[in-house]
């Protein structure tokens, strides 16, 4: 049929548009980081999620078709979070990218979630993971991924290849910038 997932452990450097000669290749991003392959019925892409804010669905994939994408796993109650957070509020006067932040804490809810990203004054789509996106995102990056004390952040480029950054690292405005431009 096809090959099988790569693991987290795995990285390839397949985009949307070259799903047919996937490689494996080292992550730019050092390590300790991990890429998935991304391929257009990619289910991280194409999952529906809902802004906490809005009401509206969007895709990652959606938003990927206009530039990369930044996606942070965190918690309302994580310092560590909101430290990342206001370093990427400040990238995006560097850069032009998108960000989505994914509330991993199950017993958070929307309306709080909502509260908080106003009050930070952060505005960019905020949502929560149910437990189907959660499972992909386990599955395809470790259970690091669903520790928000880590800071886990994914980049999606432009040319859809999913790369997990380094945790357990706060990456300043420039830093950001720089890995979204790259």
């Amino acid at each position: 049929m096809g090959e099988p997932s790569p693991t987290p452990e795995q990285t390839a450097s397949v985009s949307m548009g070259d799903a047919a000669t996937s490689s494996a290749a080292p992550s730019a991003a050092g390590p300790s980081a991990s890429a998935a392959a991304v391929l257009p019925d990619d289910p991280l892409l194409t999952m529906s999620l809902t802004d906490v804010r809005t009401g509206e669905e969007f895709t990652l994939a959606e938003l990927v078709a206009d530039g990369p994408v930044i996606v942070e796993t965190m918690a309302i109650w994580c310092a560590n979070c909101r430290a990342q957070m206001h370093e990427v509020t400040a990238a995006h006067e560097l850069a032009d990218f998108h960000s989505v932040s994914i509330d991993v804490e199950p017993d958070e809810a929307a309306e709080d979630l909502a509260a908080y990203a106003e009050r930070e004054g952060y505005d960019w789509p905020f949502t929560l993971a149910d437990a189907e996106l959660a499972t992909e995102l386990r599955n395809r990056f470790g259970t690091e991924v669903l520790f928000p004390p880590g800071m886990p952040k994914l980049l999606i480029d432009a040319d859809g290849l999913i790369e997990l950054l380094p945790l357990g690292e706060l990456l300043g405005a420039s830093d950001i910038a720089a890995l979204v431009e790259g």
